[in-house]
């Protein structure tokens, strides 16, 4: 016969309600309570029960986080900088998180929200997102990481960094140091992201007077493709060709992105940054410095866009008729290396 809370209040010498303040940290338990608590659930072999404490309180103590991500690919320092602030955050007020890796394309919309949750956290968000328009629908509280872009919903709830902004810095940044034929290998067309940082891009190159064409900018074709892959096919068909090539700098979606673009110009003969300057959007602390020479970078703060995620969900949860649009910006930060020179 399995143990029950009463069991253990008995044996405790406690009521129910600190049994259930013990397990569930509602309220401050002095050490030497919890400890007769703890000796007393060990000898009767009692676990709390998750789902019968989820049908008293009407929660889950669950949010979910959704990242769309390719079966075949290793999750990079963003993404677990940003899990670890996510995980953190949600400790603090006794949640669970549950990481869902599906994509749209891998399961039909309506099972994208079917786990036993009590908020959502939906990352790269993508021009009429269809879990955003279905969260909504539903009445579940959410947060989007990243700019959404549905239309038909006003007040999404997002974090978000200054991508237009910290486009046209990086892009400055290169102009400043000689550059006037750049190449941006961005993130895919679907998601929101590149379009914003595709503008300061452009933006930059206009107010100083340097002729650049569409084509500058090159959109990553599939979401879940290796991005070092995409670094180093592009720059190799790009540079390969001296004739057509003038690039002199390249400015790389992320830091693995950055890594495919060096073996290609390696590869080619080309030595960065005497001959080619990079860097990189999102910024991999123990990869970036230890790539030969330590590569540029823009710090995307991952861990406090997590964290600020699930504050913001929490906020939403506890309010769920609040229709004041919430929009938290952290702001990037260029780290500069030794992997962009003046032009020579």
């Amino acid at each position: 016969i399995m143990a029950k809370i009463d069991d253990v209040a008995k044996l405790a010498r406690v009521s129910k309600g600190t049994v259930s303040n013990v397990f569930g940290r509602k309220r401050p338990v002095s050490k030497e309570v919890r400890e007769r608590v703890m000796r007393a659930a060990k000898q009767l072999n009692y676990t709390p029960n998750h789902i019968a404490r989820s049908l008293t309180t009407k929660k889950t103590m669950t949010i979910g986080l959704k990242i769309p991500h390719s079966k075949n690919l290793s999750f990079s320092g963003f993404h677990i900088n940003l899990m670890n602030g996510v995980v953190a955050e949600a400790s603090r007020h006794n949640y669970r998180v549950l990481i869902d890796t599906l994509t749209q394309e891998d399961v039909e919309v309506p099972f994208l929200t079917t786990d036993p949750i009590d908020g959502v956290i939906i990352l790269d968000p993508k021009k009429e997102d269809e879990r955003i328009a279905l969260l909504h629908q539903l009445n579940t509280p959410y947060v989007v990481i990243g700019k959404p872009h549905n239309p038909g919903i006003s007040d999404i709830p997002y974090v978000n960094n200054n991508n237009e902004e910290m486009a046209y810095e990086v892009c400055q940044y290169l102009i400043q140091k000689g550059h006037k034929r750049i190449l941006f290998l961005n993130a895919p067309d679907s998601v929101t992201v590149s379009h914003d940082r595709r503008i300061g891009f452009f933006r930059a190159l206009e107010e100083n007077e340097i002729p650049y064409a569409r084509s500058d900018n090159r959109f990553k074709e599939n979401m879940l493709d290796d991005p070092s892959t995409y670094g180093y096919e592009t720059t190799l068909s790009l540079f390969g060709n001296e004739a057509d090539c003038h690039y002199t700098a390249v400015i790389a979606d992320t830091d693995k992105v950055a890594l495919g673009v060096f073996r290609a110009l390696k590869q080619l003969n080309k030595v960065v940054p005497d001959d080619v300057s990079v860097i990189a959007f999102s910024d991999d602390l123990f990869l970036s410095p230890e790539v030969e020479p330590p590569l540029t970078t823009v710090d995307l703060f991952a861990g406090k866009l997590g964290s600020e995620a699930v504050k913001l969900l929490f906020s939403k949860m506890e309010n769920k008729d609040d229709d004041v649009n919430q929009t938290v910006i952290v702001p990037a930060k260029l780290n500069e290396r030794e992997s962009c020179a003046v032009k020579k």
